[in-house]
């Protein structure tokens, strides 16, 4: 078991970011240009603890690298804080916190720790999700400015095409 924690300070208030976390297209903006799931693109519902979902995870949006499982384990309102178990190819256990903090006025901390079993490519994978949550986290700053400027908080049109 190997552990990755990225943090990063966002120029947006708690509950924005709360909102923007349970969000599946907050989800899929952050990830663009490196994966896509397909089987997200049509859903608006946020997060709910005991989902659970399988569906296929596509290399830069066009290759289909292995079906990814997840199921929410939590989704806490009171500390801000998403749990999930997943597992897929060559992954036996990837287990992210994902949680917000406020730190001043209009500022708040958010991050993920991500807790990765994958056998013999434990040390492999986790260098390649340090990388993806260094490229997310740049995301979640891009995503804030953006919306910083836009009217539309809470549908899809908040959502930048890149």
């Amino acid at each position: 078991m190997k552990t990755v924690y990225i943090e990063s300070e966002l120029a947006a208030d708690l509950d924005r970011v709360w909102h923007l976390m349970q969000l599946p297209a907050t989800f899929l903006y952050l990830c663009r240009g490196l994966f896509g799931v397909p089987a997200l693109r049509r859903r608006s519902e946020p997060m709910q603890a005991g989902e659970r979902g399988a569906g296929w995870l596509m290399a830069f949006h066009a290759l289909p690298a292995y079906r990814h499982t997840i199921e929410v384990l939590s989704v806490d309102d009171a500390t801000h804080t998403i749990r999930t178990h997943e597992y897929g190819g060559r992954i036996r256990s990837w287990n992210h916190t994902l949680r917000a903090e406020a730190v001043g006025p209009g500022r708040c901390r958010y991050s993920d720790t991500i807790e990765i079993d994958a056998g013999w490519f434990t040390d492999l994978v986790a260098l390649g999700a340090a990388g993806i949550f260094r490229y997310r986290h740049r995301r979640w700053h891009k995503l804030i400015r953006i919306q910083a400027t836009r009217q539309t908080p809470n549908t899809r049109a908040a959502f930048p095409p890149r």
